[in-house]
Formats: structure tokens, sequence, C-alpha cells
């Protein structure tokens, strides 16, 4: 299996030797005889550093100064009384555990090297016999600039031939972790964390460290695994976002994130409440606006921080930074959609005391959110509690003051935007110990003998998306919830979450990990989709912002598929939405001198906001996306309602702008020139395959509608002469193929472009900022899924022999640089027999962001990659296909699992999938029953 980390480097004394004993007694000689002071606070001072350096901190602490010649004699010395030193080197003297690890690491081909600032670290490994682990070694002979610079790192991953973006680093110094995060590298600090508070995690004992955690993602274990829970045990302050994007809650109308209930000034948050579709708007300052460039740029706004209650003991404020804490455990709890936490303090005058909380965002009520804060404390304590609601929050992707309070009193504010006409209503209401009429924010008791209080805290958010009475409906729903009560409220929420998983799980046995990973990842794609006609799902859901709370061509494409085979009944108003910015798509045309609609590449509310135009308007792919969709629901759910009046409007707008936007040449037929596909390294190319491809299905279903349509006896909006151009433009539509290899180029120009050494790209990360756009351009590298995905999505155009050729030329050519390219790679890899590769590919989707594959969660899910977990094992290991000429099946059972099983709805008929060692089964659960294939033969499913 291909890994993130391919090379681990390791500073010698102190991460794979014990060195520094010997460095010390060194200096500690020379500075006896010198009479300077030297002690093991001064020697700390000279870890991880040069030789010269180390004596000017000698010099510093004792006020000494020294010409440069005596300075460099002296150090000479001190290097004389060491190599001396070094001959009693032995066994005890390597870390303990370091030598099973290396060899573990051998063992996975991973590339290792010594980057140390001693001039002595070759003596050292040959007398312990640690040399042979070692493909370089680096030493302070080989640098000019010392740690914190990262020349030394940069060199040995040089000299291993690897990408810093895939290398490792094992530091016990502070300048050689920041040296490690100076050339973009992972660190790993061996040592307490106290010590080392800038590295990604530290260890103490290599035993500790699970090696396939480390290389799929530079951690030192995994979370624990479990098939119905993700659970935080250990506090980490450098994992504190990634944590809170995990147990993120939403229910697709707004998100919360999942920072602690109590404030603490002590540690790096991010607390956000997101509202879905309230968006703040700033000038683009363009050095060089063009026509059709885009005004404004916009995001998702942080609206609240109100699921924080403030703890104090006799009056000792808990601080999560500072606390003593015996226990402390936090889980998402993904069967029932809620999220707990439990933990035990000692208080700095001896009491014990438990906390234990609940959260949810409701799926049911769809402007509710409820936290329940239970605090267990000695007889006669006194215990305060203050709940908090920030109602001005800092944005990380939109500075400056977007937001102000206009009206405010002990349970309601009214919000709203500094740059949009939006407007958000937020109300709070309080149940202490069963009491519902209690008043006021803070609290103050002496417990009882049952030492027990249980403070129930509901939250209300409506907004100008959800109509005129938006204010009246925060309260109303408020009020609603607090009169039925938490547990009410818990109970409503384990029934939502138990029909769903009824309807859309995916059973998996053999592999806990594989099983946690596509629920957790299930969870997430569910809980994002808001199921409003004006809302839609981000990239990142509610759980983030790190793409603006921005819709893209994912949501048709990736997360649309799951919804309308499992609960279909959903799937209808994410197509709404894109009629509801249908007339802003009319003005983005108009902005590009077209016809119709083009819709916007990314967006909230339907502007246009990509200033990158050649990766973002060009890729007009996104309008056959869209009518990939619109066709998928209309197929499997026949709403003629939808398809022949919103619908219809959609896709004719969309192929006036195509049509237009083509021409007709020579010798070919209609091209798209100047366009960009799904792969976003190659931009303003000729003919991309799968938009063409892509095109030519919507004029062609079009064409079907317009004729439903007139035959419904509905005027359309087109004239028959448009439709007739569609005809043609479908007929004549130019898909590149070279006879010569039997490969479908990725366009015009891509079997022509500059070959690419891959082993110098850096694989699962986006290039484009480390290189020059007319340089990337021209390469032979293909950022994500294009043909791949061609030919999955449209696979019935295409031989088995036609994809296999594609596959082996195409994949290994992809650096992944998006999460939604490893699902589509697994798909055709399972089809094509390829099984390590599926396999390996379904792991990097279904872990993406549990695992933190890309270190970028904290910013949020993965949404793209939440669905197209669920299309590795249905259409990929599964091989479930939905193609003209039906449905069918080709499964297959990867090595690690011995059985999987999921639900599937087919034009009103469910079904359940269950696949073993013995083969396939397929069960009839309701409907009427269905034809099917399954390995090329007709089965009857009954």
């Amino acid at each position: 299996m291909q890994h993130q980390i391919r090379a681990v480097l390791f500073d010698l004394d102190g991460v794979v030797v014990f060195t520094d004993k010997y460095h010390y007694l060194g200096w500690k000689k020379l500075a006896d005889e010198k009479g300077w002071a030297f002690d093991e606070e001064v020697n700390h001072g000279c870890r991880g550093v040069p030789r010269l350096a180390s004596l000017q901190v000698i010099l510093d602490h004792n006020k000494v100064d020294l010409p440069q010649d005596e300075k460099e004699r002296l150090a000479d010395i001190k290097n004389e009384y060491y190599k001396e030193l070094l001959k009693q080197i032995n066994e005890d003297d390597i870390y303990p555990g370091v030598v099973p690890f290396l060899e573990k690491l051998k063992e996975e081909g991973v590339r290792m090297a010594i980057c140390s600032s001693s001039k002595n670290a070759m003596p050292v490994l040959d007398a312990l016999g640690l040399a042979k682990y070692f493909d370089a070694v680096i030493t302070g002979n080989d640098i000019e600039n010392p740690k914190p610079d990262p020349e030394i790192f940069l060199k040995g991953a040089a000299a291993v031939n690897m990408h810093p973006f895939h290398c490792l680093v094992f530091e016990d110094a502070e300048s050689g972790v920041d040296a490690a995060h100076a050339a973009h590298m992972k660190c790993i600090g061996v040592g307490e964390p106290q010590r080392l508070p800038n590295a990604h995690e530290c260890v103490t004992d290599y035993a500790q460290i699970d090696i396939q955690a480390l290389l799929d993602a530079g951690r030192v274990k995994t979370i624990p695994k479990e098939p119905w829970n993700v659970t935080e045990t250990d506090l980490k302050k450098n994992r504190f976002h990634y944590w809170e994007t995990a147990f993120a809650l939403s229910n697709g109308v707004f998100g919360v994130r999942g920072t602690f209930e109590e404030s603490d000034p002590g540690y790096d948050e991010y607390p956000a409440t997101l509202v879905n579709g309230i968006c703040g708007y700033e000038p683009y300052q363009h050095i060089w606006k063009m026509p059709g460039y885009p005004e404004d740029r916009h995001a998702i706004l942080n609206m609240a921080d109100w699921a924080n209650v403030d703890l104090s003991v006799d009056g000792e404020t808990f601080s999560i930074a500072t606390a003593k804490m015996s226990s402390h455990r936090r889980s998402l709890d993904l069967k029932r959609g809620i999220l707990e936490r439990e933990f035990v303090w000692e208080t700095t005058s001896g009491k014990t005391v438990l906390v234990k909380t609940e959260r949810l965002v409701s799926m049911v009520r769809r402007q509710i959110g409820a936290l329940r804060y239970a605090v267990t404390a000695p007889d006669g304590c006194e215990v305060s509690l203050r709940s908090r609601t920030r109602l001005v929050v800092p944005s990380a992707v939109m500075p400056g003051e977007q937001v102000r309070v206009t009206k405010m009193d002990e349970s309601f504010a009214l919000q709203e935007l500094t740059t949009a006409d939006d407007r958000v209503a937020v109300a709070q209401a309080y149940s202490l110990d069963g009491d519902k009429s209690c008043d006021g924010t803070d609290w103050l008791f002496v417990c009882n003998a049952s030492g027990k209080i249980t403070l129930d805290k509901f939250f209300a958010v409506a907004s100008t998306m959800d109509g005129d009475g938006f204010e009246a409906l925060a309260q109303d729903e408020l009020e609603a919830a607090r009169e039925v009560g938490f547990d009410k409220l818990c109970a409503e929420q384990s029934a939502f979450w138990a029909q769903y998983w009824n309807d859309g799980d995916i059973e998996i046995d053999g592999d806990l990990q594989d099983q946690q990973g596509v629920r957790f990842s299930l969870f997430h794609l569910r809980q994002g989709n808001p199921e409003r006609d004006n809302r839609s799902i981000s990239a990142n859901g509610l759980t983030g912002d790190g793409y603006s709370g921005h819709v893209f061509w994912d949501t048709e494409m990736y997360m649309l598929p799951p919804y309308i085979y499992t609960q279909p009944e959903t799937v209808r108003p994410l197509l709404e939405y894109r009629y509801s910015i249908l007339d802003k798509a009319r003005e983005r045309a108009v902005q590009m001198q077209g016809k119709g609609a083009l819709f916007s590449w990314n967006s909230v509310k339907g502007e246009e906001c990509g200033h990158v135009h050649e990766a973002s308007t060009a890729e007009y792919h996104l309008l056959s996306d869209i009518a990939y969709a619109i066709e998928l629901y209309d197929r499997m759910t026949g709403d003629d309602k939808f398809t022949l009046g919103k619908g219809a409007e959609i896709l004719f707008e969309m192929c006036r702008f195509l049509e237009d936007r083509g021409c007709y040449v020579d010798g070919k037929g209609f091209c798209l020139n100047v366009v960009c596909g799904p792969d976003e390294y190659g931009c303003g190319v000729n003919n991309n395959a799968y938009t063409n491809v892509m095109a030519r299905a919507m004029f062609n279903y079009s064409v079907a509608v317009y004729d439903r349509v007139v035959a419904a006896g509905v005027v359309p909006i087109v004239s028959a002469e448009e439709v007739a151009a569609w005809k043609k433009a479908a007929d004549e539509m130019f898909v590149p193929y070279d006879e010569k290899t039997g490969l479908t180029p990725q366009d015009d120009s891509f079997l022509d472009m500059d070959p690419v050494d891959m082993d110098l790209i850096p694989k699962n990360t986006d290039i484009r900022p480390m290189v020059h756009p007319l340089n990337l351009w021209r390469m032979q590298v293909v950022k994500q899924a294009d043909v791949v995905l061609l030919m999955y999505v449209h696979g019935e155009l295409f031989t088995k022999e036609q994809k296999e050729k594609n596959y082996l030329y195409y994949e290994p050519k992809t650096n992944h640089g998006s999460s939604l390219s490893p699902c589509m790679h697994s798909i055709l890899a399972s089809e094509l027999g390829y099984k390590e590769d599926a396999y390996r590919f379904f792991r990097q989707t279904a872990l993406m962001d549990i695992n933190d594959f890309k270190n970028n969660t904290g910013g949020g899910v993965h949404s793209a990659c939440l669905g197209g977990c669920w299309m590795t094992v249905v259409n990929g290991f599964a091989g479930m296909r939905d193609y003209p000429d039906g449905l069918q099946f080709n499964p297959v059972l990867p090595e690690a699992w011995t059985r999987y099983s999921f639900p599937i709805v087919y034009k009103g008929s469910r079904f359940r999938v269950t696949v073993t060692a013995d083969g396939a089964d397929f069960k009839l659960e309701s409907g009427e029953p269905l034809q099917i294939k399954v390995n090329g033969e007709d089965v009857r499913v009954s």
C-alpha cells in the first residue's frame, strides 16, 4: 500500500541514541577547566544546536566574551573530549525500542535518514551497528545553517529522493521541531509534550506507535476502533481543531463545531455555529480586472457560540488547559447522533467532581440544538454554573465586522449582516433540574447529599432563509423544544437516526476500522442534508468553513447518489436549490457573454466567486453534472412535476449556454474549446473527454424531456429550432480517441504534454500552490479522476479493455490532489480486478477524515469524499451500475472482510445486498420484485 509518509528523518541525540551525556561531560570538563558555571539547565540550551552555538550558550550564561578564533579553538577542544568519551558508548546508549521500530519501517519500504547537527554522527552509528538502517546521513559537516533553519531536513529529503510533503521528522529539541515545520514536514516530538509544545504529537516510547497510523497520516496512533462511536481519550492541544470537526453536529440548516463547553483562553479553539445560506461579502481587489471577473467573494459566517457552560466549584473555575483530570472521554454516538462527554476533575482543594454532558442538533426540529450539563460534586460544595452565548464571533474565512446585534434580551437576539441583507434570530432557554421556568444565565448551588445538578440549555436559530416569519419561528420552536424537554429531544433524535441506519447503513464484518470509517462518513453526509429547497450541501457541510460554505459539483456527482439509492425523498430539495439560483446563473451567462444559464462553480447563493477562472468558470462540466443528477432523480422517482417543470427549465437554459459555447470544427464535429475538466491542473484545454461526453448526454436527455413537456401540453420556454440544434450537437459531438494507443485522451493535447517523473511530485495534496500555472498546464500530471471518472459514469460506452488501458495510463499520472479522487479509482480498480488498488483507494476514502489523512480535517469534513465512501462499497466492491440497460451488480469481497451488506432503493422497491465468501444474496424487503443482472446473469429479486 502506498502511504502518505514515505520517508522518516531522525535527529540523532536523544532520538535514536543517548549521546547527550557525553556532550554534557565534554562541555562540563571544558567549563570546569575554565571556571565557568555549567549544569543540566544550561546544557538544555545546547541541545540540537551546533558546537559553536552550544559554546555561545555557555559563554552567554557566564557573561564571557571571547574572540572568534578562541571560540573555535575551545569548541575543537570540547570535540576532542567528546570523541574520547564516545569510546565508552555501547548498546545501553541506544534509545529503548528504536531498533524494532526502525526494522518495521524498513519492512514497509520507508526511506530513512539521520539529520543531526553533530559532526560525529557517523562514528556513533557505526559503533552501535545502526548505520545499516539509514539510506542517508546528513550531519553538521553538510550544512551551513543550523536548526531551526530547515536546511538539514531539506537536504535529508533530497538525499533519500523524497518530496518534503511525504517526510516525517522525529526530534527532541525545540529548534529541531521548528526546523521540521519550516521544511513543511510533519514532526513527532520525542519527549514530554510540555517540553515540545509545537510538535504535532509526542512519544516517549517507540512501542506506542501504530506503524500504519504513522505512515497513513503521520499520527502516533489511530483513534479507538469502535463500530458505532468515535471517541477521544487523549487531550492534545494540536488536535483540538480536528476533534471540533469530527464532533461537529448539524442538520443541514445549521451546524455546531465540537468545541468544549467551558471557555478557556489557554487553548486554541474555533467555536462556530454555521447557518446554511448565511454569508458575508467583501470586494475582490483585482490587480487587473477583466470582463466577467467576480465582483465580490463571499463566505459562510460564524453566527454564534452558544454551546457553553462555565463551571466553578468552591470558587475554583474549571480550565481544560490546566485542570487535573483523572479521566476524560468524549464520544460521538453515531447510532443516536448525540455527542457525549464525561470527565472527573480533581480540584486543587481535593474535591472530586464528575461532569457529564450531552449535545445534539436536532434532525427532527431543524431549528433546534440542545445541551445537557450535569455536575456531581461532594455534599456541601458550592457549585456555580454560567451559561454563555457569544453573538459576535470571528469568522476564520471572512475577516472584519460581518455581524451586528440589533435586538437582544436575556433569551432572544436578532443579528444583521453588515455586507448582506440577511438576518438571523437566535433564542435560548433553560431547564434546571427539571424546572422549565428558570430564568437568568448564572446559577449558584450548595450541593446536597445527592450532589447532582443538571442544566439543560435549548438553542434555536432561524434566518431570512426560512421566510418572513423567521423571528417568530425561532421563538416558537424554542418554546416547543423546552416544553418537550431534553430527554424527548434525545428520543426523537435516536428515532431519526435509527430510521436512517435502517435505510442507509453499510455493515462490514472483518475490519472494525473500515466499519467505523464508513459509518463516520455516512453520518456526516446524512447530517449535512438540509432538505430545504433553497439550500444545498457545501464542500464541508456545516462542520467547518474551510471551503467557505460553497457548493460545488461535488453535490450532484458525489453526494447525491447515496441519497437517491437510500432515501430518494431527500433529493428533490437539492435540485430545487439549483432552481432557486437559476436567475443568478442566467446573470452569470450574460457576464460571460453567453446565452441561457451558467451556474457558478463555487457559491452559496449563486454569485460566482471563483477568482481562478481557468479552474472554476471554465469547468463547464458543472452544467452536465447537474443534468446528470436531474436525470438520475427522474429515472428513480418518476417525479414528472419537477422534471417537466423546474427541472426542464434548468436543463433548457444550461443547454442554451453549452450549445452556444461550442463550435463545429472540420474533421471533428461539435467541439467545446478552452475548458477545464475535473482535472484542475489542465486548464484552457480543448475537448476534455469527460466534459464532451457529459454534454452529449445532457443534450440528448434534454431533447427527450422537451418531447415529454410538449406531450404533456406544457408550452416550453425554448423553440423547436433550439432543440434541434442540441440534437445536432449531441449527434456530432467530438470525443477524443487515440487509435494508436487505444486511449481516450483527457483532451486534445494531453498525450503531447511534457512527461513528468511522478516520484518528484507529492501525492495526495494540491500542487497548484507549488508550481507556476504555465509550468503546471503543460505537465502530464492529473489532479483527480477525470477520464477514470468518465469510465465509471458512462462506463456503458467503453469496453473493459478500453477501461483497463485508460486506468493503467492515467492512475500513475494522478497525484490525487483532491479528496474526491481515490474513490473513483477504487471503483474502477474493483471493476478491473485490481484488488489491492481498490482496497487501498477505498481506505484512503473511508479514513480520509476520521484519520485526518490530509491534515486539514480541522477546516471541515470533505463532503464529496463522504459520498464517495458509499460509492466505493456499493459501486466499487459490489459493482452496482445503473446504466440504460438496467441495474447490474458484479460483487467482489475484499480480502480483509468476511461479509458486507447494504440496502438499495430502486424505483420504489427496496432490497438488501449481502456479499460473503459464498457469493452474493439479493433479498426484496418492500415493493415490487425486480429484474437485475448479477455477473452478467439475469436475477429476479423477490
